[in-house]
Order: structure tokens, then C-alpha cells, then sequence
């Protein structure tokens, strides 16, 4: 017992010292710097219980204790782990202290993108981000938060459970959880989407000094954009338009002699009743001189509008689109109502990867011989079992449709883009003409906005339109990172494992073996 007992003082030492350590890591400061957990006190009980057993054996003294060889051996190991420990405590304080980021995933996936970095070190004013999540915690939302911190300490971010303080939601205006309010001065914008997308540009529209101004021409019974209530109106388009930071304004083009100088999109919807001629020529001369339109048409009505987009290289098909549809308990059925889950290569669609859903929607595709100088390409397209009927008059009287050679069989564009420079179309100076059209109205009313991704396709076509393009075109975080999201007990648990416990076993049977090598 006597030749072993040393032993029992090098490992009461050991874990006395993992004691202290754990403790350090550990406390917390709420509860006093002499609240030990567990952990804690039962390695330094164990450590005092080997020391007295140490002393106890009558083998040694303190002074032979200190003066042994196997004590100078485990002194010298113990002052090496705190000298590691020291040097790892000083490289992350460097680090804290001098913060940098590198990204060595596939996609970049951990930061956030080159059009991102650039609108937040423009940033001169702090930006309010007030983050409306479910219990006020979201760690995906946190970590892309910390990507943007990590280019400039301009962002302000509040996590807010609704639930807990329900008078901040309602000041805010949040209707539905996850919300982003982000504020800069007296600007403001409500963000529905917690993606990195979706903060940039919320960020960019309340930085942005001058408003772009929104247009709905009215007057031949299009819906109303004061209208929130009706499934018919355009209440909820023009709301979310406003939350985005867009002034939005009614245009009534027989009172007029011309479009607004302010016009930065101009939003015309195919009405129960066709427009006048001057109206069209109004239209027409904004387009020439680099204007932005955005067209919804309708089967059997805007006949005009139509007309109108034709000059500029986009076909609107004299049709209905019929879907394929699967129902429970009816198999395979023809609808009226076409998912669209095609989007192409455009600015104005680029980020779209979700599917959209129109009512009663007519086929709108580039010409095929579009005027010199416009380039024109598709933005949504109807499935494969889809297709666009022409007989209109079987359709509506009897509710037939019947795919044959005349029809355009799917998958069917039901959404294009044209633009061109103004001094290429007959207009004069610098200016670009671009216009997005679409075959269907409902697409962006009340009853509709909300379907699927309606808004998120209307608002995104918008969005180019208004010349934010280099925004709108930021691509999704799609790309899963390689990472685990832990519980605090998970945490704990591979904390202990991996700073505590299988350091301690290691340390401790090299002690053993070092030993029982040096008692042979």
C-alpha cells in the first residue's frame, strides 16, 4: 500500500485540478461564482478523498510528499495542461477580439452573398430589426444574423415572442409569426420570410431615399386596390406593396395627358370594360419613352391590353389553360385552375422556386418574331399535363375541353418579360421599357394572394419592374449546411465529453501506465 499511495496523491491533484476547470467553464454568474454543480464537486470530493488517503497512509509526510519524484512529474504535468489551457484561453480571446470569417462549405452556405455585403456596409443609420418568431428564439435566424453582423455593426436585432409581449406585435401591425419589422428613422417594412433574400431587401427598401411610386390604372371595373375585404379586389397587393416601402396611387387615364413623371411601375389589369384608344396610346408612348408595365389579362376580356403587349413582342393566346388534376375519390379531373411550377432564367423570377396557382388564366408567350431591339423570355409556365384550349365556346357552354391539334399543349408559358432600350423602340434618351406580363388577374387579388406563392411571384415581378433587379436575384439559402442544431442537454453532454471527461480518462491512464512502468 505504502509504494502506491503516491499514486493516490497525483491523481487527487488531477482531479481537483478537472474540478476547478469544470467549474470555471461552467458557472453560472447568475447564481454566484461559488455555486459548483455536479460535476464539480464530485471530482474535487474524490480529490480531497485521495489526498487525505494519500496522508493517511503513514507512508510520507507533506515535505517527502512535495519532495518525491513522481510529485515533481505530476507538478510538471499539471502546470504543462494549465500552461495549454492559458494559451487556448488567449488564441479565442484574439480571436473574439479580432473576429474573421472564412467559409469553406460548397455553396458559401455559412455567409451571406456578394449582393447582401454590398447593401450593409452602405449602411450610414443603424437598422431596427424587431424578429417576431415563435417563443422568441429561432437559431437558423440567429446564425444569419451573425453573417451580417459579421460585415457591419449597423443592424440592430430584437428576437420578440409575440405571445409574451402582444402589445409590441400589435404596434408592429404582425398578423402572423415569423415576421421581420425593420426600421430605419420613420421608414419601415414588414418581411414575412425569414431567408436571406427576403432581409436584404427589406433592408434595401428602408435605406433606400427615394420611394418608387406604384400606379393601378382603374376605371374600366379592374379591382380596387382599396379593396381588402372582397375576393375580388386588390386590397392585399397594394397592403403589401405599402409594407415594402412602395407609394401606391390610382391612375384614371381619360382624366390625363399623359403618364405621371413619378410613374415608376404602372400596373394595368384587364376590366370587365375595353379601354379607349387614347388610353392605349397613353400607354404606349410611357412604354416608348422606357416606362414599366405590369399586364394581367384575362380570357375574353382586354382585348387592347393584348393588343398593346403584341407591339412589344408578347403573344396573348385567344384560350383557357385546362390542367390535369388528381382529387381524392375522383382520379384524374380537368381543372381550371393550373399550378405553375416552372419559372425560367429572369431576374424577376430567378429566386422563385415554389409553385404559384392562377384562376382562369390565358396563355402569354413571346412572339415569334418580336420587333428589332426587344428581347422578350418566358417567366411561368403551366405542367406538362396541362394545355391551353381554344374552343372557348364548348368550355364556357357545356364545361368540355378536349385536347386536339389546335390547342397548345403544355407545359403552357402563361407568364413573359420584355425590355428593350427606350431609343430602340421609337423613344428617346437613355431610358429601358421593360414589362411583365401575365395571363390571368386573380393571380393577384385578395382570394388568390395568399394561395401558394402568390404574392412572393407578383411582388418579385414588381420588384424588377421598380429596378431592384440586383436584389431580387439573390438566390435562396437552398443548400442544407453540414451542421447539427443541439439542445442545451446535448450541448452539455458533448461538452463534458469532449472538454472534460475523455481528457481526464486520457491523462489519468497515461498516469497509471507511466506508474506502473516506473514501480517496476
Amino acid at each position: 500500500m505504502a509504494r502506491r499511495a503516491p499514486i493516490l496523491g497525483i491523481t487527487g491533484l488531477v482531479l481537483i485540478l478537472f474540478g476547478l476547470l469544470s467549474h470555471y467553464f461552467t458557472y453560472n454568474p447568475l447564481e454566484g461564482f461559488f455555486s459548483f454543480g455536479w460535476y464539480s464537486l464530485l471530482h474535487l470530493a474524490a480529490g480531497i478523498a485521495c489526498l487525505v488517503w494519500y496522508f493517511m497512509s503513514g507512508s510520507a509526510s507533506l515535505g517527502q510528499f512535495v519532495q518525491q519524484r513522481s510529485t515533481r512529474y505530476g507538478v510538471n504535468a499539471a502546470l504543462y495542461s494549465v500552461f495549454f489551457i492559458a494559451v487556448v484561453a488567449m488564441l479565442n480571446f484574439l480571436g473574439v477580439r479580432y473576429h474573421h470569417r472564412t467559409d469553406v462549405s460548397a455553396q458559401g452556405v455559412n455567409s451571406i452573398s456578394e449582393q447582401s455585403r454590398e447593401v450593409v456596409k452602405k449602411l450610414d443609420e443603424d437598422v431596427e430589426i424587431d424578429a417576431f418568431v415563435d417563443g422568441g428564439s429561432d437559431p437558423v435566424l440567429e446564425e444569419l444574423f451573425d453573417a451580417y453582423a459579421y460585415h457591419t455593426d449597423r443592424l440592430k436585432v430584437r428576437f420578440i415572442d409575440p405571445q409574451v409581449h402582444p402589445e409590441l406585435a400589435q404596434e408592429a401591425g404582425i398578423s402572423q409569426v415569423p415576421t421581420l419589422r425593420i426600421k430605419q428613422g420613420d421608414r419601415s417594412t414588414l418581411v414575412n420570410a425569414t431567408d436571406e433574400q427576403s432581409i436584404t431587401n427589406g433592408i434595401h427598401r428602408v435605406t433606400t431615399r427615394k420611394r418608387k411610386k406604384i400606379y393601378f390604372v382603374e376605371g374600366h371595373g379592374e379591382p380596387a386596390i382599396d379593396d381588402s375585404k372582397s375576393a375580388d379586389g386588390f386590397g392585399m397587393f397594394a397592403t403589401d406593396l405599402r409594407n415594402q416601402n412602395y407609394l401606391v396611387d390610382k391612375l384614371f387615364l381619360a382624366e390625363i395627358d399623359a403618364i405621371p413623371e413619378d410613374a415608376d411601375v404602372v400596373v394595368t389589369a384587364a376590366g370587365r370594360k375595353e379601354y379607349f384608344p387614347r388610353e392605349i396610346a397613353l400607354l404606349e408612348q410611357y412604354m416608348r419613352k422606357g416606362g414599366h408595365v405590369l399586364m394581367l389579362l384575362e380570357p375574353r376580356r382586354g382585348a387592347k391590353l393584348a393588343e398593346l403587349a403584341s407591339r412589344f413582342g408578347v403573344k396573348a393566346g385567344n384560350d383557357v389553360i385546362v390542367d390535369q388534376q388528381l382529387r381524392l375519390f375522383q382520379g384524374v379531373t380537368l381543372g381550371l385552375d393550373p399550378i405553375i411550377s416552372s419559372y425560367g432564367d429572369h431576374p424577376a423570377v430567378k429566386s422563385m422556386k415554389q409553385r404559384t396557382i392562377m384562376s382562369l388564366a390565358r396563355s402569354v408567350q413571346p412572339a415569334t418574331s418580336p420587333p428589332k431591339g426587344i428581347v422578350v423570355k418566358t417567366l411561368a409556365s403551366t405542367a406538362r399535363t396541362s394545355w391551353a384550349e381554344t374552343d372557348l365556346d364548348r368550355l364556357f357552354r357545356s364545361s368540355e375541353a378536349q385536347l386536339d391539334d389546335a390547342d397548345l399543349k403544355g407545359p403552357v408559358p402563361v407568364g413573359v418579360a420584355a425590355s428593350a432600350f427606350a431609343k430602340d423602340i421609337g423613344g428617346e434618351g437613355d431610358g429601358e421599357f421593360e414589362m411583365a406580363v401575365y395571363g390571368d388577374v386573380q393571380l393577384a387579388t385578395n382570394k388568390y394572394w395568399h394561395q401558394l406563392y402568390n404574392d412572393s411571384l407578383v411582388l418579385s415581378t414588381i420588384g424588377w419592374l421598380a429596378g431592384e433587379q440586383e436584389l431580387i436575384s439573390i438566390g435562396p439559402r437552398a443548400v442544407r449546411a453540414s451542421r447539427a442544431h443541439l439542445t442545451p442537454a446535448q450541448a452539455r453532454t458533448v461538452f463534458y465529453l469532449s472538454v472534460l471527461i475523455i481528457p481526464e480518462v486520457i491523462l489519468l491512464c497515461g498516469i497509471a501506465v507511466w506508474w506502473r512502468r516506473s514501480s517496476l
